[in-house]
Parts: structure tokens; sequence; C-alpha cells
């Protein structure tokens, strides 16, 4: 079974625009968000629970990338929130 710990601000999935993408940002490991809730605009972060289903998954992701019209993207375990998003902003490619 996965487990991912999710922002949320009030009853909706956290998003941080980067370069212009929409995007929420997932983590195997609840410290990972709560330290720098701040940086994502959340105020709480929830557990979703899900089985190894691929199909699962997917379904369940999709949801929460419609839910703010963005992205997903996952944490890497150990690896700090700031360093995530400095990371994608060299990363992405500007959208305008």
């Amino acid at each position: 079974m996965d487990t991912f710990f999710v922002p949320y601000t009030g009853k909706r999935p956290a998003s941080v625009c980067i370069n212009g993408h929409r995007l929420v940002i997932l983590a195997h490991e609840k410290d990972t968000l709560e330290e720098d809730l701040d940086l994502l605009g959340a105020d709480s972060v929830k557990i979703i629970k899900m089985s190894n289903s691929e199909q699962e998954q997917e379904m369940r992701l999709g949801k929460i990338a419609r839910q703010v019209d963005g992205g997903i993207v996952i944490a890497p375990a150990g690896v700090g929130l700031r360093d995530i998003i400095r990371n994608l902003e060299s990363e992405l490619p500007w959208l305008q």
C-alpha cells in the first residue's frame, strides 16, 4: 500500500505555480511538507492511502490534479521542499 501526504488549503489541495506550471507537491514523508507549508500556501497536510494498483493511483492522483487544474509532483525521499521547488524552477520550461 502506498501512502501520500497532500498539502491542503482549507478543503482544496494546495498548489504552487512554478514557471507557469500549477503543481501539487506530494510526499511519502509528512515532515517533507509540514516543515515548509507556508511555501505552498497550505494550512494542513492530509494523508491518502492507496493500494498498489496503478489504475487506482492514476485515478486518485488525477482527481487531485483536476481539482487544481494542474499537475502532480511526488517529492523524492530525503529532499527538503525548498530544494524541490528550487530544482523545479531550474528544470521546468517557462510557460506563458
